[in-house]
């Protein structure tokens, strides 16, 4: 179920770097490292949010998610400070 979500994510995310302004130019370039991680951080956002959504959800894994989404924005802003 995740794999699917995240090719689905990731073209969206093809989409929104394909739009052009009226000169022809690409809006945004960004690295496909960022783009992945960005990916990867929305897919643990909606697992957070379907399993915090169980009736009795699961805390150990609801912790492991949360810790690698933390991981993953420490990650990205990281890489949006370098770049």
């Amino acid at each position: 179920m995740l794999r699917r979500r995240r090719n689905s994510g990731r073209q969206a995310a093809e989409a929104s770097d394909a739009s052009q302004d009226g000169k022809g130019d690409v809006r945004m370039m960004t690295s496909p490292r960022l783009r992945s991680l960005e990916d990867k951080h929305a897919i643990l956002e909606r697992a957070i949010g379907a399993q915090d959504a169980r009736p009795r959800p699961d805390e150990l894994e609801l912790a492991r998610l949360k810790r690698e989404k933390l991981r993953l924005k420490e990650e990205i802003e990281k890489l949006r400070r370098a770049g």
